[in-house]
């Protein structure tokens, strides 16, 4: 009997541990709030935060060691252009800068407001954004003095920046603002997002397809550079207040209560990440996707090796859809043991709904859909499971 309960309890413990993401906590070394993170290799992680902390590990965070940045003022935003060189933005325009892997820091800003995010794309050229000025929330180039206030984002902060090459950037911040330019920020001209609600983070994985976080849950996606923004369901109303994608396909952000989501399908769906903590966090950065940290407050660290978990190899086995690319007529099969209350939705590459039915059971449908040519992408939800594959119509 005693064997028995062992076995059972070892196979539980087994299952647990490989069906959820295992994000473990680091011992940072200070209790101060940490804002933003940064990975330059799988062992190389820097981060920073309030009142001037600065840490960094050699050793993937087995030991966090302290970062002198210089300062004493709380630094919000930190990112690398190589293995050396880097920069960070921060309260009272900081903007700090870095050539020997964060051992000395420069100044290289100073003023009033504070800068909430930066983007560099060499050690001269880069922007910062940040609070409100004269009325505007601001853009600043640090190496040509240039500051630029815009009609549009009016009593508006700007929370973030991200660039998809040396031309083509985007910037957001509250009340829903998007910004871009395609010609190194000289212009920028306001887009759609579809949303009153604050902005925090955006990130690009080439010029076209891209996701904005921000409060409330609110997640945006777009394929066309911004033309058009949708909103994806995220499953939560907590603040989301930083994103880190990771590939075309695998995208995490996270955000307040320690809240986690994953996308393996490019942002069109997400489920949660068991964190392991409650506190905020602000900031998740990572090396593809076997090596990845979030930080948060009262100095928190948490790190995920990326590993695979039983939950999402299921996503990937559990349907199979033939023939793809179709003409319109499709044969679904399910795995049986995933058919209760399970429903299938298909939606098209803006992630409009085109279709939608309730399995009922069956573990074979055929479909015979009347869409146009292009990219589509078909969800099945049960209970317990949410698997999205793409499919594409050719006639």
């Amino acid at each position: 009997m005693k064997n028995k309960f062992f076995f059972t309890a070892l196979f539980f413990a087994i299952f647990w541990t490989e069906s959820f993401a295992q994000w473990i906590s680091q011992t940072s070394g200070t209790i101060q709030n940490l804002n933003s993170i940064f990975a330059t290799t799988n062992s190389s992680v820097f981060t920073v935060g309030t009142s001037g902390t600065g840490r960094k590990t050699s050793d993937g965070g087995a030991i966090w060691n302290t970062m002198s940045l210089g300062v004493t003022t709380t630094q919000y935003s930190l990112r690398f252009i190589n293995s050396t060189s880097g920069f960070t933005a921060g309260g009272f325009q900081d903007i700090l800068q870095t050539s020997n892997s964060g051992s000395s820091w420069t100044n290289i800003g100073g003023g009033m407001t504070d800068l909430y995010d930066c983007y560099f794309t060499s050690f001269s050229s880069g922007w910062v954004v940040g609070d409100i000025e004269v009325g505007y929330g601001f853009l600043y180039n640090p190496f040509t003095f240039n500051l630029i206030q815009i009609s549009a984002n009016a009593n508006k902060v700007l929370r973030g920046i991200y660039f998809a090459n040396s031309t083509i950037g985007w910037v957001l911040g509250d009340g829903g603002l998007i910004i871009k330019t395609i010609n190194s920020g000289t212009n920028w001209t306001q887009q759609t997002s579809g949303t009153t609600n604050q902005l925090n983070k955006i990130m690009f994985i080439d010029a076209n397809n891209g996701i904005v976080v921000g409060n409330t849950g609110t997640i945006l996606k777009t394929i066309n550079g911004g033309t058009n923004w949708t909103l994806s369901t995220s499953g939560t109303t907590l603040n989301l207040n930083a994103l880190y994608y990771a590939d075309a396909l695998n995208i995490w952000t996270c955000g307040d209560n320690g809240i986690i989501l994953k996308s393996i399908d490019g942002g069109l769906t997400w489920f949660i990440e068991t964190s392991g903590t409650i506190e905020n966090l602000n900031a998740i950065h990572g090396i593809g996707i076997t090596d990845i940290w979030a930080c948060g407050n009262n100095g928190t660290i948490i790190y995920h090796s990326g590993t695979t978990s039983v939950f999402e190899n299921q996503l990937q086995t559990n349907i199979s859809v033939y023939p793809n690319p179709t003409n319109g007529d499709l044969r679904i099969t399910i795995n049986d043991k995933w058919l209760k209350n399970a429903e299938l939705k298909i939606f098209d590459a803006f992630g409009k709904n085109v279709y939608q039915s309730k399995i009922l059971n069956l573990k074979s449908l055929i479909l015979n859909l009347n869409l146009p040519n292009g990219i589509y992408f078909l969800q099945v939800k049960g209970n317990n499971f949410l698997q999205t594959k793409k499919l594409e119509v050719i006639k």
